[in-house]
Protein backbone atom coordinates (compact mmCIF):
# COMPACT_ATOMS: atom_id res chain seq x y z
CA UNK A 1 0.00 0.00 0.00
CA UNK A 2 1.55 3.27 -0.70
CA UNK A 3 1.06 6.12 1.07
CA UNK A 4 -1.31 8.03 -1.80
CA UNK A 5 -3.95 5.20 -0.62
CA UNK A 6 -3.40 5.52 2.95
CA UNK A 7 -4.17 9.41 2.16
CA UNK A 8 -7.36 8.59 0.31
CA UNK A 9 -8.22 6.37 2.82
CA UNK A 10 -8.33 8.56 5.75
CA UNK A 11 -9.30 11.97 3.50
CA UNK A 12 -11.27 10.52 0.70
CA UNK A 13 -12.56 14.13 0.05
CA UNK A 14 -9.33 15.54 -0.03
CA UNK A 15 -8.95 16.26 -3.32
CA UNK A 16 -12.09 17.32 -4.51
CA UNK A 17 -12.70 19.20 -1.24
CA UNK A 18 -10.02 21.75 -1.37
CA UNK A 19 -6.91 21.44 -3.42
CA UNK A 20 -6.22 24.56 -5.29
CA UNK A 21 -9.58 25.67 -3.25
CA UNK A 22 -9.67 29.59 -3.36
CA UNK A 23 -12.18 31.16 -1.31
CA UNK A 24 -13.48 34.73 -1.48
CA UNK A 25 -12.90 37.09 1.27
CA UNK A 26 -15.70 39.28 2.88
CA UNK A 27 -14.84 42.13 5.17
CA UNK A 28 -17.71 43.20 7.73
CA UNK A 29 -18.37 46.71 8.60
CA UNK A 30 -20.93 47.27 11.15
CA UNK A 31 -23.66 50.13 9.04
CA UNK A 32 -26.27 50.30 11.82
CA UNK A 33 -26.20 54.36 12.92
CA UNK A 34 -28.88 53.11 15.91
CA UNK A 35 -27.10 50.31 17.94
CA UNK A 36 -24.94 50.65 20.81
CA UNK A 37 -22.21 48.36 21.37
CA UNK A 38 -22.25 47.80 17.33
CA UNK A 39 -22.97 50.96 16.01
CA UNK A 40 -21.55 52.60 12.89
CA UNK A 41 -17.87 53.22 12.76
CA UNK A 42 -16.26 55.57 10.51
CA UNK A 43 -15.34 54.56 7.27
CA UNK A 44 -11.42 55.34 7.03
CA UNK A 45 -11.47 52.28 8.86
CA UNK A 46 -12.09 50.50 5.97
CA UNK A 47 -9.21 52.68 4.48
CA UNK A 48 -7.18 51.11 7.00
CA UNK A 49 -7.89 47.49 6.17
CA UNK A 50 -7.42 48.42 2.53
CA UNK A 51 -4.14 49.42 3.42
CA UNK A 52 -3.16 46.11 4.92
CA UNK A 53 -3.45 44.70 1.78
CA UNK A 54 -0.64 44.87 0.27
CA UNK A 55 1.10 44.69 3.18
CA UNK A 56 -0.40 40.85 3.45
CA UNK A 57 -0.20 39.82 0.10
CA UNK A 58 -4.03 39.18 -0.24
CA UNK A 59 -7.31 41.46 -1.06
CA UNK A 60 -10.62 41.61 0.16
CA UNK A 61 -13.07 40.56 -2.76
CA UNK A 62 -16.72 41.92 -0.53
CA UNK A 63 -16.85 44.39 1.89
CA UNK A 64 -20.43 43.72 3.93
CA UNK A 65 -22.52 47.11 5.35
CA UNK A 66 -24.42 45.00 8.39
CA UNK A 67 -27.02 47.24 9.18
CA UNK A 68 -30.66 47.31 10.84
CA UNK A 69 -34.22 48.04 9.35
CA UNK A 70 -34.94 46.90 5.67
CA UNK A 71 -37.50 50.09 5.83
CA UNK A 72 -34.58 52.77 6.86
CA UNK A 73 -33.93 52.91 3.24
CA UNK A 74 -36.01 53.72 0.69
CA UNK A 75 -40.15 53.85 0.30
CA UNK A 76 -41.66 52.51 -3.11
CA UNK A 77 -44.88 54.37 -4.41
CA UNK A 78 -47.47 52.25 -3.68
CA UNK A 79 -46.19 52.16 -0.06
CA UNK A 80 -46.02 56.01 0.37
CA UNK A 81 -49.48 56.63 2.09
CA UNK A 82 -48.09 54.43 5.44
CA UNK A 83 -45.68 57.59 6.18
CA UNK A 84 -42.50 55.53 6.22
CA UNK A 85 -39.37 57.87 7.87
CA UNK A 86 -36.27 56.96 5.73
CA UNK A 87 -32.96 56.99 8.01
CA UNK A 88 -31.06 59.84 5.80
CA UNK A 89 -27.70 59.79 8.10
CA UNK A 90 -28.03 55.73 6.83
CA UNK A 91 -28.38 56.43 3.54
CA UNK A 92 -25.61 58.67 3.64
CA UNK A 93 -23.46 56.18 5.68
CA UNK A 94 -24.04 53.78 2.66
CA UNK A 95 -23.63 56.29 -0.05
CA UNK A 96 -20.61 56.78 0.82
CA UNK A 97 -19.17 53.32 1.92
CA UNK A 98 -20.68 51.91 -1.64
CA UNK A 99 -18.46 54.28 -3.28
CA UNK A 100 -15.90 54.02 -1.28
CA UNK A 101 -15.29 49.99 -1.74
CA UNK A 102 -16.05 50.76 -5.63
CA UNK A 103 -13.11 52.80 -5.59
CA UNK A 104 -11.08 49.83 -4.48
CA UNK A 105 -12.56 47.45 -6.68
CA UNK A 106 -14.54 45.30 -4.19
CA UNK A 107 -18.32 44.40 -4.32
CA UNK A 108 -21.11 45.39 -1.31
CA UNK A 109 -23.45 43.03 0.33
CA UNK A 110 -25.74 44.86 2.36
CA UNK A 111 -27.42 42.85 5.11
CA UNK A 112 -30.17 43.69 7.78
CA UNK A 113 -31.57 41.98 10.68
CA UNK A 114 -35.14 44.54 11.11
CA UNK A 115 -37.79 43.26 8.23
CA UNK A 116 -40.84 43.06 10.47
CA UNK A 117 -43.38 45.52 8.78
CA UNK A 118 -43.57 48.57 10.58
CA UNK A 119 -46.37 49.79 13.10
CA UNK A 120 -47.39 52.33 9.99
CA UNK A 121 -47.34 50.28 7.46
CA UNK A 122 -49.87 47.83 8.85
CA UNK A 123 -52.29 50.69 10.15
CA UNK A 124 -51.80 52.17 6.25
CA UNK A 125 -52.82 48.26 5.01
CA UNK A 126 -54.74 46.21 7.80
CA UNK A 127 -55.19 43.61 4.69
CA UNK A 128 -51.43 43.25 4.53
CA UNK A 129 -52.04 41.14 8.56
CA UNK A 130 -53.51 38.48 6.37
CA UNK A 131 -50.58 36.50 5.03
CA UNK A 132 -52.82 34.11 3.03
CA UNK A 133 -53.30 36.88 0.03
CA UNK A 134 -49.67 37.40 -0.41
CA UNK A 135 -49.35 41.04 0.31
CA UNK A 136 -46.73 40.34 3.14
CA UNK A 137 -44.52 38.57 1.08
CA UNK A 138 -44.86 41.37 -1.97
CA UNK A 139 -44.42 44.03 0.22
CA UNK A 140 -40.61 42.22 0.78
CA UNK A 141 -39.75 41.57 -2.65
CA UNK A 142 -40.72 45.66 -2.98
CA UNK A 143 -38.83 46.65 -0.52
CA UNK A 144 -35.75 44.37 -1.66
CA UNK A 145 -36.32 45.71 -5.05
CA UNK A 146 -35.92 49.29 -4.06
CA UNK A 147 -33.30 49.16 -2.54
CA UNK A 148 -31.39 47.87 -5.48
CA UNK A 149 -33.15 50.98 -7.10
CA UNK A 150 -32.22 53.09 -4.16
CA UNK A 151 -28.32 51.66 -4.13
CA UNK A 152 -27.93 50.26 -7.70
CA UNK A 153 -24.36 49.54 -6.73
CA UNK A 154 -25.19 46.95 -4.56
CA UNK A 155 -23.77 43.49 -5.35
CA UNK A 156 -26.02 41.63 -3.17
CA UNK A 157 -28.96 41.73 -0.23
CA UNK A 158 -28.59 39.51 2.79
CA UNK A 159 -30.97 39.05 5.82
CA UNK A 160 -30.63 36.87 9.18
CA UNK A 161 -33.70 36.22 11.50
CA UNK A 162 -32.96 36.29 14.87
CA UNK A 163 -32.12 39.02 16.37
CA UNK A 164 -32.79 42.67 15.89
CA UNK A 165 -36.99 42.27 15.91
CA UNK A 166 -36.21 38.57 16.76
CA UNK A 167 -38.47 35.65 14.96
CA UNK A 168 -39.57 33.24 16.90
CA UNK A 169 -36.60 34.74 20.03
CA UNK A 170 -38.14 37.34 22.44
CA UNK A 171 -40.38 38.91 20.12
CA UNK A 172 -43.22 36.89 18.15
CA UNK A 173 -42.08 38.34 13.98
CA UNK A 174 -45.69 37.13 13.85
CA UNK A 175 -47.87 38.30 15.71
CA UNK A 176 -49.68 40.70 14.03
CA UNK A 177 -50.40 38.58 11.00
CA UNK A 178 -53.57 36.07 11.18
CA UNK A 179 -54.65 34.03 7.99
CA UNK A 180 -57.69 35.52 6.92
CA UNK A 181 -59.66 35.36 10.55
CA UNK A 182 -58.69 38.57 13.08
CA UNK A 183 -58.59 35.86 15.98
CA UNK A 184 -59.19 38.30 18.91
CA UNK A 185 -61.37 37.45 22.02
CA UNK A 186 -64.21 39.91 21.79
CA UNK A 187 -65.26 38.46 18.35
CA UNK A 188 -64.75 34.63 19.45
CA UNK A 189 -66.95 35.59 22.40
CA UNK A 190 -69.71 37.54 19.89
CA UNK A 191 -69.66 35.96 16.64
CA UNK A 192 -70.57 32.27 16.43
CA UNK A 193 -69.36 31.90 12.95
CA UNK A 194 -65.51 33.40 13.62
CA UNK A 195 -64.87 30.26 15.70
CA UNK A 196 -65.11 27.96 11.96
CA UNK A 197 -63.40 30.90 10.34
CA UNK A 198 -59.91 29.39 10.99
CA UNK A 199 -60.02 26.28 9.97
CA UNK A 200 -62.45 27.21 6.49
CA UNK A 201 -60.53 29.56 5.71
CA UNK A 202 -56.74 29.05 6.67
CA UNK A 203 -55.59 26.95 3.91
CA UNK A 204 -53.01 26.40 3.13
CA UNK A 205 -51.52 25.84 6.60
CA UNK A 206 -48.09 28.03 7.59
CA UNK A 207 -45.44 26.49 9.43
CA UNK A 208 -43.16 28.40 11.02
CA UNK A 209 -40.67 27.09 7.76
CA UNK A 210 -42.83 27.99 6.10
CA UNK A 211 -43.12 31.53 6.69
CA UNK A 212 -38.92 31.59 6.52
CA UNK A 213 -39.54 30.02 3.32
CA UNK A 214 -41.78 32.42 1.86
CA UNK A 215 -39.57 35.13 3.16
CA UNK A 216 -36.22 33.78 1.69
CA UNK A 217 -38.59 33.52 -1.66
CA UNK A 218 -39.48 37.05 -2.14
CA UNK A 219 -36.48 38.43 -1.14
CA UNK A 220 -33.97 36.31 -3.62
CA UNK A 221 -36.80 36.61 -6.19
CA UNK A 222 -36.44 40.68 -6.03
CA UNK A 223 -32.67 39.47 -6.25
CA UNK A 224 -32.68 37.56 -9.41
CA UNK A 225 -35.27 40.04 -11.04
CA UNK A 226 -32.43 42.63 -10.04
CA UNK A 227 -29.37 40.28 -11.85
CA UNK A 228 -28.16 40.41 -7.63
CA UNK A 229 -27.35 37.77 -5.22
CA UNK A 230 -28.88 36.99 -1.52
CA UNK A 231 -27.01 35.97 1.35
CA UNK A 232 -28.87 34.65 4.56
CA UNK A 233 -27.03 34.24 7.23
CA UNK A 234 -27.84 31.34 9.67
CA UNK A 235 -26.97 32.76 12.66
CA UNK A 236 -29.39 30.68 15.71
CA UNK A 237 -28.90 31.28 18.99
CA UNK A 238 -30.40 27.66 20.17
CA UNK A 239 -31.12 24.70 18.72
CA UNK A 240 -34.97 25.02 17.68
CA UNK A 241 -34.03 28.10 15.71
CA UNK A 242 -31.67 25.96 13.26
CA UNK A 243 -34.30 23.14 12.92
CA UNK A 244 -36.96 25.45 11.52
CA UNK A 245 -33.91 26.99 9.17
CA UNK A 246 -33.77 23.51 8.27
CA UNK A 247 -37.24 23.23 7.86
CA UNK A 248 -37.38 26.09 5.57
CA UNK A 249 -34.46 25.58 3.71
CA UNK A 250 -34.26 21.66 2.72
CA UNK A 251 -36.71 22.30 -0.37
CA UNK A 252 -35.84 25.58 -1.30
CA UNK A 253 -35.41 26.19 -5.03
CA UNK A 254 -32.67 25.77 -6.73
CA UNK A 255 -32.74 28.80 -9.53
CA UNK A 256 -33.02 31.12 -6.88
CA UNK A 257 -29.68 32.87 -5.99
CA UNK A 258 -28.98 32.07 -2.33
CA UNK A 259 -25.86 31.63 -0.56
CA UNK A 260 -25.80 30.35 3.31
CA UNK A 261 -23.08 32.48 5.65
CA UNK A 262 -22.86 30.67 8.92
CA UNK A 263 -20.53 31.54 12.27
CA UNK A 264 -17.81 29.59 12.26
CA UNK A 265 -19.77 27.62 15.35
CA UNK A 266 -23.40 27.50 15.93
CA UNK A 267 -25.33 29.65 18.45
CA UNK A 268 -23.15 33.19 18.85
CA UNK A 269 -19.07 32.53 18.06
CA UNK A 270 -18.38 29.92 21.21
CA UNK A 271 -15.58 28.05 20.51
CA UNK A 272 -17.03 25.43 22.69
CA UNK A 273 -19.78 24.62 19.99
CA UNK A 274 -20.11 22.63 17.07
CA UNK A 275 -19.81 23.75 13.40
CA UNK A 276 -23.51 24.84 12.38
CA UNK A 277 -25.27 21.41 11.36
CA UNK A 278 -27.03 23.38 8.17
CA UNK A 279 -23.89 22.90 6.06
CA UNK A 280 -23.92 19.25 6.22
CA UNK A 281 -27.57 18.50 6.05
CA UNK A 282 -27.55 21.33 3.01
CA UNK A 283 -24.57 20.40 0.64
CA UNK A 284 -25.69 20.93 -2.16
CA UNK A 285 -26.33 24.78 -1.43
CA UNK A 286 -23.79 27.81 -1.64
CA UNK A 287 -21.91 28.37 1.78
CA UNK A 288 -19.94 30.98 3.90
CA UNK A 289 -18.21 30.81 6.77
CA UNK A 290 -18.23 34.03 9.79
CA UNK A 291 -15.08 34.45 11.89
CA UNK A 292 -14.95 37.48 14.67
CA UNK A 293 -11.18 37.74 14.78
CA UNK A 294 -10.99 37.76 18.42
CA UNK A 295 -13.53 40.48 19.46
CA UNK A 296 -17.44 40.46 20.32
CA UNK A 297 -16.98 37.87 22.86
CA UNK A 298 -13.36 37.74 23.25
CA UNK A 299 -12.03 40.69 24.63
CA UNK A 300 -12.26 43.19 21.90
CA UNK A 301 -8.91 42.75 20.68
CA UNK A 302 -7.90 44.73 24.31
CA UNK A 303 -6.88 41.04 25.65
CA UNK A 304 -4.67 38.62 23.38
CA UNK A 305 -7.00 36.02 22.34
CA UNK A 306 -4.96 34.18 18.73
CA UNK A 307 -6.32 31.51 17.23
CA UNK A 308 -5.58 30.14 13.52
CA UNK A 309 -5.38 27.01 14.19
CA UNK A 310 -9.27 26.91 14.90
CA UNK A 311 -9.95 28.90 11.83
CA UNK A 312 -8.21 25.91 9.80
CA UNK A 313 -9.57 23.43 11.44
CA UNK A 314 -13.37 25.22 11.28
CA UNK A 315 -12.83 25.35 7.69
CA UNK A 316 -11.72 21.94 6.65
CA UNK A 317 -14.27 20.83 8.68
CA UNK A 318 -16.71 22.81 6.61
CA UNK A 319 -14.99 21.56 2.89
CA UNK A 320 -15.30 17.86 4.54
CA UNK A 321 -19.07 18.15 4.49
CA UNK A 322 -19.49 20.11 0.92
CA UNK A 323 -17.42 20.96 -1.57
CA UNK A 324 -19.81 23.93 -1.73
CA UNK A 325 -17.55 26.14 0.51
CA UNK A 326 -17.32 29.65 -1.53
CA UNK A 327 -16.50 32.53 0.96
CA UNK A 328 -14.88 33.87 4.44
CA UNK A 329 -16.74 36.91 6.29
CA UNK A 330 -14.26 38.30 8.57
CA UNK A 331 -16.07 40.90 11.99
CA UNK A 332 -12.54 42.21 13.08
CA UNK A 333 -14.52 45.05 14.03
CA UNK A 334 -17.03 45.39 17.34
CA UNK A 335 -18.05 48.60 20.14
CA UNK A 336 -15.58 50.98 18.88
CA UNK A 337 -12.57 48.20 18.62
CA UNK A 338 -10.52 46.80 15.69
CA UNK A 339 -8.57 44.04 15.75
CA UNK A 340 -5.43 46.05 13.40
CA UNK A 341 -2.30 46.75 15.37
CA UNK A 342 -3.36 44.37 17.99
CA UNK A 343 -2.14 40.88 18.66
CA UNK A 344 -5.51 39.47 17.32
CA UNK A 345 -4.63 40.82 14.01
CA UNK A 346 -3.23 37.39 13.50
CA UNK A 347 -6.58 36.10 12.98
CA UNK A 348 -7.49 38.35 10.29
CA UNK A 349 -4.05 37.67 8.89
CA UNK A 350 -4.22 33.93 8.79
CA UNK A 351 -7.91 33.69 7.56
CA UNK A 352 -7.16 35.83 4.58
CA UNK A 353 -3.72 33.81 3.79
CA UNK A 354 -6.08 30.29 4.43
CA UNK A 355 -8.80 31.46 2.11
CA UNK A 356 -5.64 31.47 -0.86
CA UNK A 357 -4.24 28.40 0.07
CA UNK A 358 -5.78 26.47 2.96
CA UNK A 359 -2.48 23.87 2.24
CA UNK A 360 -0.23 26.77 3.25
CA UNK A 361 0.08 25.82 7.23
CA UNK A 362 -0.67 27.67 10.30
CA UNK A 363 3.12 27.32 11.46
CA UNK A 364 3.68 29.32 8.45
CA UNK A 365 1.45 31.94 8.63
CA UNK A 366 2.99 32.83 12.70
CA UNK A 367 5.97 32.84 11.59
CA UNK A 368 5.36 35.37 8.46
CA UNK A 369 2.92 37.22 10.71
CA UNK A 370 5.42 38.43 13.61
CA UNK A 371 8.36 39.21 11.18
CA UNK A 372 6.34 41.57 9.59
CA UNK A 373 4.42 42.70 12.68
CA UNK A 374 7.23 42.57 15.25
CA UNK A 375 10.60 42.47 13.50
CA UNK A 376 11.64 39.22 15.12
CA UNK A 377 13.77 36.93 12.40
CA UNK A 378 14.83 34.33 14.91
CA UNK A 379 12.85 31.36 14.20
CA UNK A 380 12.59 29.64 18.34
CA UNK A 381 11.68 33.53 19.43
CA UNK A 382 8.55 33.58 16.94
CA UNK A 383 7.64 30.19 18.17
CA UNK A 384 7.87 31.32 21.85
CA UNK A 385 5.77 34.56 20.94
CA UNK A 386 3.06 32.37 19.36
CA UNK A 387 2.83 30.27 21.80
CA UNK A 388 2.60 33.25 24.21
CA UNK A 389 -0.74 34.53 22.28
CA UNK A 390 -2.08 31.26 21.99
CA UNK A 391 -1.74 30.93 25.81
CA UNK A 392 -3.56 34.12 25.57
CA UNK A 393 -6.46 32.26 23.48
CA UNK A 394 -6.81 29.58 26.23
CA UNK A 395 -7.14 31.96 29.13
CA UNK A 396 -9.85 33.39 27.47
CA UNK A 397 -11.66 30.09 26.27
CA UNK A 398 -11.29 28.84 29.68
CA UNK A 399 -13.33 32.22 30.85
CA UNK A 400 -14.85 33.80 28.88
CA UNK A 401 -16.59 30.46 27.77
CA UNK A 402 -16.74 29.18 31.32
CA UNK A 403 -17.91 24.98 31.25
CA UNK A 404 -18.74 25.94 27.58
CA UNK A 405 -20.80 28.55 27.89
CA UNK A 406 -20.35 31.96 27.31
CA UNK A 407 -20.06 34.41 30.50
CA UNK A 408 -19.65 37.62 29.34
CA UNK A 409 -21.87 40.42 28.22
CA UNK A 410 -20.31 41.26 25.38
CA UNK A 411 -16.64 41.04 26.33
CA UNK A 412 -17.73 43.47 29.39
CA UNK A 413 -18.73 41.70 32.69
CA UNK A 414 -22.15 40.81 33.56
CA UNK A 415 -25.21 42.04 35.15
CA UNK A 416 -27.32 39.86 37.41
CA UNK A 417 -29.54 39.24 35.03
CA UNK A 418 -27.88 38.89 32.18
CA UNK A 419 -25.45 36.73 33.77
CA UNK A 420 -28.18 34.13 34.97
CA UNK A 421 -30.25 34.23 31.72
CA UNK A 422 -27.48 33.45 29.51
CA UNK A 423 -26.32 30.72 31.82
CA UNK A 424 -29.47 28.96 31.63
CA UNK A 425 -30.38 29.57 27.99
CA UNK A 426 -26.74 29.01 26.64
CA UNK A 427 -26.47 25.97 29.23
CA UNK A 428 -29.19 24.35 27.51
CA UNK A 429 -28.59 25.06 23.96
CA UNK A 430 -24.78 23.67 24.76
CA UNK A 431 -26.39 20.18 26.69
CA UNK A 432 -28.71 20.26 23.23
CA UNK A 433 -25.91 20.85 20.73
CA UNK A 434 -23.08 18.93 22.13
CA UNK A 435 -24.80 16.22 24.71
CA UNK A 436 -21.66 14.78 26.01
CA UNK A 437 -21.48 13.18 29.58
CA UNK A 438 -19.52 16.21 30.20
CA UNK A 439 -21.83 18.76 29.48
CA UNK A 440 -24.65 17.04 30.27
CA UNK A 441 -22.89 16.60 34.00
CA UNK A 442 -22.13 20.38 34.27
CA UNK A 443 -25.30 21.67 33.65
CA UNK A 444 -27.03 18.75 35.92
CA UNK A 445 -24.31 20.47 38.66
CA UNK A 446 -25.16 23.83 37.94
CA UNK A 447 -28.75 24.25 37.98
CA UNK A 448 -30.47 20.83 39.33
CA UNK A 449 -28.11 19.78 42.24
CA UNK A 450 -25.22 22.64 42.98
CA UNK A 451 -22.76 22.07 45.37
CA UNK A 452 -19.34 21.93 46.44
CA UNK A 453 -18.22 20.26 42.75
CA UNK A 454 -19.51 23.57 40.71
CA UNK A 455 -17.66 26.11 43.27
CA UNK A 456 -14.42 23.79 43.10
CA UNK A 457 -14.30 23.87 39.12
CA UNK A 458 -15.43 27.21 39.20
CA UNK A 459 -12.22 28.25 41.10
CA UNK A 460 -10.04 25.60 39.22
CA UNK A 461 -10.92 27.01 35.67
CA UNK A 462 -9.58 30.63 37.05
CA UNK A 463 -6.31 29.37 38.37
CA UNK A 464 -5.78 27.47 35.29
CA UNK A 465 -6.00 30.69 33.26
CA UNK A 466 -3.97 32.57 35.55
CA UNK A 467 -1.09 29.91 34.87
CA UNK A 468 -1.44 30.60 31.13
CA UNK A 469 -1.68 34.23 31.83
CA UNK A 470 1.48 34.10 33.98
CA UNK A 471 3.33 31.50 31.39
CA UNK A 472 2.54 33.89 28.55
CA UNK A 473 4.31 36.65 30.66
CA UNK A 474 7.36 34.33 31.19
CA UNK A 475 7.86 33.48 27.19
CA UNK A 476 7.44 37.33 26.46
CA UNK A 477 10.29 37.75 28.95
CA UNK A 478 12.09 35.60 26.86
CA UNK A 479 11.74 37.13 23.62
CA UNK A 480 11.68 40.71 25.10
CA UNK A 481 15.18 41.66 23.71
CA UNK A 482 13.85 40.78 20.19
CA UNK A 483 10.69 43.50 21.08
CA UNK A 484 10.79 47.26 20.32
CA UNK A 485 9.72 48.72 23.91
CA UNK A 486 6.78 49.90 22.93
CA UNK A 487 5.75 46.35 21.93
CA UNK A 488 6.81 44.80 24.95
CA UNK A 489 4.68 47.02 26.54
CA UNK A 490 2.06 47.01 24.70
CA UNK A 491 2.22 42.93 24.88
CA UNK A 492 2.49 42.95 28.93
CA UNK A 493 -0.44 45.46 29.44
CA UNK A 494 -3.02 43.58 27.37
CA UNK A 495 -2.32 40.30 29.45
CA UNK A 496 -2.62 42.77 32.75
CA UNK A 497 -6.16 43.22 31.27
CA UNK A 498 -7.02 39.68 30.61
CA UNK A 499 -5.69 38.57 34.39
CA UNK A 500 -7.78 41.38 35.95
CA UNK A 501 -10.62 40.38 33.86
CA UNK A 502 -10.01 36.82 34.91
CA UNK A 503 -9.87 37.25 38.76
CA UNK A 504 -12.87 39.72 38.83
CA UNK A 505 -14.74 36.90 36.81
CA UNK A 506 -14.03 34.12 39.49
CA UNK A 507 -15.28 36.38 42.12
CA UNK A 508 -18.35 37.27 40.55
CA UNK A 509 -19.12 33.55 39.58
CA UNK A 510 -18.39 32.17 42.74
CA UNK A 511 -20.96 34.17 44.61
CA UNK A 512 -23.11 34.04 42.15
CA UNK A 513 -22.92 30.12 42.04
CA UNK A 514 -23.10 30.42 45.77
CA UNK A 515 -25.87 32.34 45.49
CA UNK A 516 -27.28 29.04 43.33
CA UNK A 517 -26.26 26.54 46.28
CA UNK A 518 -28.48 29.01 48.40
CA UNK A 519 -31.79 28.56 46.79
CA UNK A 520 -31.31 24.65 46.92
CA UNK A 521 -29.59 23.63 50.08
CA UNK A 522 -29.57 27.30 52.17
CA UNK A 523 -26.70 27.01 54.99
CA UNK A 524 -25.34 30.33 57.20
CA UNK A 525 -21.46 28.89 55.94
CA UNK A 526 -22.21 29.04 52.51
CA UNK A 527 -24.31 32.47 52.50
CA UNK A 528 -20.79 33.50 54.60
CA UNK A 529 -18.48 32.70 51.93
CA UNK A 530 -21.20 34.49 49.13
CA UNK A 531 -20.72 37.61 51.43
CA UNK A 532 -17.29 37.01 51.37
CA UNK A 533 -16.99 36.57 47.21
CA UNK A 534 -18.84 39.63 46.93
CA UNK A 535 -16.66 41.72 49.84
CA UNK A 536 -13.93 40.51 47.53
CA UNK A 537 -15.44 41.47 44.72
CA UNK A 538 -15.90 45.37 45.64
CA UNK A 539 -12.49 45.73 47.43
CA UNK A 540 -10.84 44.92 43.62
CA UNK A 541 -12.97 46.99 42.39
CA UNK A 542 -11.73 49.94 44.95
CA UNK A 543 -8.35 49.14 43.62
CA UNK A 544 -8.99 49.64 40.21
CA UNK A 545 -10.92 52.63 41.33
CA UNK A 546 -7.97 53.86 43.00
CA UNK A 547 -5.68 53.44 40.19
CA UNK A 548 -3.64 50.46 42.51
CA UNK A 549 -4.38 48.44 39.26
CA UNK A 550 -5.29 49.84 35.97
CA UNK A 551 -8.77 50.22 34.73
CA UNK A 552 -10.20 48.67 30.88
CA UNK A 553 -13.57 49.53 29.07
CA UNK A 554 -13.80 45.70 29.64
CA UNK A 555 -14.17 45.74 33.33
CA UNK A 556 -17.79 47.90 33.16
CA UNK A 557 -17.02 49.02 36.54
CA UNK A 558 -20.87 50.11 37.60
CA UNK A 559 -21.87 46.85 36.75
CA UNK A 560 -19.91 45.30 39.62
CA UNK A 561 -22.13 47.58 41.98
CA UNK A 562 -25.01 46.50 40.64
CA UNK A 563 -24.34 42.94 40.63
CA UNK A 564 -23.24 43.15 44.33
CA UNK A 565 -26.38 45.05 44.92
CA UNK A 566 -28.32 42.50 43.27
CA UNK A 567 -26.87 39.53 45.15
CA UNK A 568 -27.41 40.71 48.41
CA UNK A 569 -30.89 41.52 47.76
CA UNK A 570 -31.90 37.95 46.61
CA UNK A 571 -29.31 36.63 49.51
CA UNK A 572 -31.25 38.52 52.32
CA UNK A 573 -34.74 37.72 50.51
CA UNK A 574 -33.74 33.71 50.70
CA UNK A 575 -32.17 33.99 54.59
CA UNK A 576 -35.95 35.83 55.77
CA UNK A 577 -37.85 33.71 53.46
Amino acid sequence: MNNETIVWNIAPKRENGYKDKKLEKMLLFFADMNKTHAAASKLNVLEDYFKKESEWGSSFDWVQFHSGSLFDHYVPKKYEKAGITIDEKGNELLDQGIALCKRHGKKVCHMIGDFAPLDCILDAYPEMRNLHNGMFWQLLYDMVDGMFKRFPDLDEMGAYFFESKNVLHCDNFFKPFHYGVDLNEKALANEKKQKKGPEDLSYPYLSFGDHLRMMLIAMTKACKDNGKAFLLLTHAWFPYQEEILYEALKDFPSDLPLMLEHNYTTGDFNPALPQPKLIGLLPHMNHGLVFCCGMEYHGLGLVPCCFPEVMEERIRDALAATPNLKRVTMRPIWDGCSALDTPNEVNLYSLMKLADDLDRGTEELWHQWILQKYGIKEINNQDLLAAALRNGYKAVQTTFFEFGIRTNDHSHMQTFNNLESRLYNYGKALMKWCPTPENKQTIYDLFVCPGPKIIRRNREAHEEAIQMVYQALQKIEGVRDSLEQKDYEDLRQRFDVLQTWITIHGYQYEAYFRLLIQRSKPSCENEQKAEEALTALLDYKERIENGEISNSYLFSLWRIDEFVADCRRELKELENS
